[in-house]
């Protein structure tokens, strides 16, 4: 049986950009920090590896607006969660549609009936009527696309999203699935002291990502390579249920971050990297390239250090953190999608080894195959 490939990856940011020197000026001074806090958190940010984010929250662009949402002196308590999902419904779908529509530029051959399912995930906001019934809408997709929601799962979910497309498309040769995937971070970032915040705060930030998977080959830019869908592999390591979590807070969706996180990544990673080598039939030295989740620099660090790779094995993790930050669950699309544009098609053959981490402390993986 032929495995499926993603054939496509569009990403969309939102408009407002912000260096990371001035998402710490807003936050210091909206935060009214003492010496102490003052001099923590700015570690935090000039030690997270991030040069520049995206938002859609407007306040980033400028002064002390009274329609600012969350960082202005004359609204001391910030907006309560319901206003927060409202912004969310507002440019989720807007920014799914862009990156949507960078799919269909990439497939210019593929018509938007030839859909037959959609999954679309998420853990920063939810609504219903969903996104998912939005996406059917704005782009003109059949309305039998069969629709499969994926919700606060964390920023592992791109990859529970494709492990979905993946047994859907083995089961159904002929489906073509869109993957739908938005995180509106910068909606849950709090006034705050507390250090899982300031993590938070300095690290999280917004973006889009979509992506086709099928076992059909379907006409697309002949430049460009597949990645076809090899094997995939999960496990949780129960000692961290409580170092990362991920709640419904009053004024906001609470993160909690633990520094131990990085630790828990140490002492997991290359026993599950084995065991998803050996579901493939593979050995680490058949790997040619590595998409790791860049949910930090001390992530990346552990990850490196424990299955012997070189911080140039992940370059391109570095450098989408430091472009846009962590945007949670489409983060890792962003890294695949850099592999994408820089990998020939004249070459395939070459297996990249990806993973991503959430709440549990969960790791997802999967391995990929250019062609």
């Amino acid at each position: 049986m032929v495995n499926p490939s993603i054939q496509a990856i569009g990403t969309a940011n939102p408009p407002h950009k912000i260096s990371q020197e001035k998402h710490y000026a807003i936050l210091e001074s909206a935060n009214g920090l003492n010496r102490e806090e003052k001099l923590r958190m700015k570690m935090i940010y000039s030690r997270s590896g991030i040069k520049y984010r995206h938002s859609v929250l407007q306040e980033f662009d400028g002064g002390d607006e009274p329609e600012n949402l969350i960082f202005h002196p004359a609204g001391e308590v910030s907006a309560p969660i319901s206003v927060r999902m409202n912004v969310y419904e507002e440019h989720a779908s807007s920014l799914c549609l862009q990156a949507a529509n960078e799919c269909f530029e990439m497939l210019p051959n593929l018509k938007k009936e030839e859909i037959t399912h959609l999954i679309a995930f998420s853990c920063t906001g939810m609504y219903a009527p969903g996104l998912d019934v939005q996406m059917v809408q704005q782009l003109g997709l059949q309305r039998s696309v069969e629709r499969t929601c994926i919700n606060f799962m964390g920023c592992y979910a791109a990859i529970n999203a494709l492990k979905t497309a993946y047994h859907i498309s083995r089961s159904e040769p002929d489906a073509v699935v869109m993957l739908v995937g938005v995180e509106l971070c910068s909606l849950h970032y709090q006034k705050s002291a507390d250090q899982n915040q300031m993590l938070a705060n300095a690290l999280f930030s917004d973006g889009a990502a979509v992506s086709i998977v099928s076992c059909r080959k379907l006409a697309k830019d002949a430049s460009f390579p597949s990645l076809r869908l090899e094997s995939f592999y999960s496990e949780f390591d129960h000692s961290g249920v409580e170092e990362m979590v991920w709640r419904i807070g009053d004024a906001a969706f609470d993160l909690r971050l633990s520094p131990e996180v990085p630790n828990l990544v140490k002492g997991n990673i290359a026993g599950m990297v084995s065991k998803l080598l050996h579901k493939a039939g593979l050995k680490q030295i058949d790997i040619d390239y590595y998409a790791i989740h860049p949910g930090g620099v001390k992530i990346l660090e552990a990850c490196e250090k424990e299955l012997g790779i070189t911080k140039e094995d992940n370059e391109i993790s570095y450098e989408v953190l430091s472009n846009y930050g962590n945007m949670s669950s489409v983060t890792i699309l962003f890294v695949l999608s850099e592999y994408m544009k820089r990998l020939s098609a004249d070459y395939p053959g070459k297996k990249i080894m990806a993973c991503a981490f959430g709440p549990g402390l969960t790791i997802e993986s999967m391995i990929i195959e250019t062609c």
